[in-house]
């Protein structure tokens, strides 16, 4: 048997899957997750100063391909748009508001509140802010599940938010909102570091562009001075 490296055919599958979900695409710069995740990523995003690398491909597709093949045919996702920012649930099956998310972390921690992302909370809040409810089904599954050997598992639950928690939610995205906003009419990316949650630093592909310009503007990368301290 003879074997050799064939990475024409992978990048034709890395290039069709880039495609297929219009992963390298750049999108709306007012979209909800927009005024979520790092603002001064979704800049860079709009500047297209980097395209996403293959693990970021496969990732992106592997999300989108599973969130296809798990939502019903009777499914529908409306765009919504209120105050100058646009959302799409995942799904709204049965009139409820659904998302669905993957993960390679393990299950054991699901039923733990501060396990959760705050990313995924926030984008929830949001929602149903813009939709005029409180309630919202997420579907997550975890692909690695939490036995041995690993088999994938999907946990299913639905979240209850006061009035109080929807309201000051949606209060920080406008404020997101602003910022990014302002950082796109004054083409002045926001300030790196600044305008995100750490662990969203971690495997971003503009770690090095934030890290020149926060060099720049004299700020302090924290994820890194948090690593120093670990170590020192």
């Amino acid at each position: 048997m003879r074997r050799v490296d064939n990475p024409e055919l992978k990048r034709k599958v890395l290039d069709h899957l880039a495609d297929l979900y219009k992963i390298r695409e750049v999108r709306e710069p007012n979209h909800l997750s927009s005024y979520i995740t790092c603002r001064t990523k979704s800049f860079l995003d709009q500047k297209q100063a980097a395209q996403p690398n293959d693990e970021e491909v496969m990732l992106f597709a592997l999300g989108y391909g599973l969130q296809d093949v798990l939502t019903p045919k009777d499914a529908e996702a409306p765009l919504i748009e209120k105050e100058g920012i646009i959302y799409r649930p995942d799904l709204i099956l049965s009139f409820r508001q659904n998302e669905i998310k993957t993960t390679r972390k393990s299950a054991k921690n699901h039923y733990i509140d501060e396990y959760i992302p705050f990313t995924w909370l926030d984008y929830m809040k949001g929602g149903c802010y813009m939709m005029g409810n409180s309630e919202y089904d997420l579907i997550v599954l975890y692909m690695m599940g939490n036995y041995a050997p690993p088999m994938p598992q999907i946990y299913c639950d639905t979240f209850y938010f006061s009035e109080d928690d929807i309201h000051t939610n949606w209060i920080k995205i406008i404020r997101n909102k602003i910022v990014l906003d302002t950082a796109l009419e004054e083409g002045k990316p926001p300030v790196p570091f600044q305008n995100c949650y750490d662990f969203e630093c971690k495997y971003c592909r503009y770690n090095l562009v934030c890290n020149t310009i926060a060099t720049a503007m004299g700020v302090e990368n924290k994820l890194l001075e948090d690593d120093k301290e670990k170590w020192h």
